[in-house]
């Protein structure tokens, strides 16, 4: 696991490595990326990776993690208007293509999907599935397992809109979860 640290220092020391690391990964596999290779490209010692990373890995859940709360500062998620929820939501990843390709073409969705799930789990409240709750009795037994379900396919289409080459326009996405996400 990656040092958490509030530490300026230790925030760009992991800025610096994430940014060698994704330079890499535009060329080749996070397995045939060397942490010495990330580490001169940072312009920082391996001493340094190791004070604040455990693995490579650790890089992939600490850019996860910094677009997952940007997202949530980003996007309203109480919004009642589904159309626009899921626009705002494919529009900010729109951004982040780069991203989303890495992990598709590495294979790396697992490493993102985890953090996605649990950090939106707890954080996020859509108000209609929030309306279907006000019908269910004992909904915090079920909220969990709801939003697992809800955040799991979200972040899945991300995955295959990377692996589809972004063919879809944010637009189209948005239509295509309407149909099977209830808006009223």
């Amino acid at each position: 696991m990656y040092n958490r640290s509030t530490n300026p220092q230790v925030n760009y020391s992991l800025e610096s490595l994430t940014k060698s690391l994704f330079y890499y990964l535009q060329k080749k596999s996070l397995r045939e990326i060397s942490i010495t290779q990330i580490c001169e490209r940072a312009g920082l010692s391996r001493r340094t990776f190791y004070r604040n990373c455990e693995a490579k890995e650790d890089l992939i859940i600490y850019a996860s993690d910094r677009l997952i709360s940007a997202l949530l500062e980003t996007v309203d998620f109480s919004s009642e208007d589904a159309r626009q929820l899921y626009l705002n939501y494919f529009s900010y990843w729109g951004q982040h293509k780069a991203f989303l390709r890495c992990l598709a073409e590495y294979k790396l969705y697992g490493l993102f999907v985890e953090r996605f799930v649990q950090t939106c789990s707890q954080q996020m409240r859509f108000p209609l599935q929030e309306k279907a709750f006000r019908k269910m009795k004992d909904v915090e037994r079920y909220r969990f397992f709801c939003n697992s379900f809800l955040l799991g396919g979200l972040s899945r289409m991300l995955y295959a809109w990377a692996e589809g080459n972004f063919s879809l326009s944010e637009e189209e996405l948005t239509e295509s979860i309407l149909f099977l996400v209830p808006r009223k």
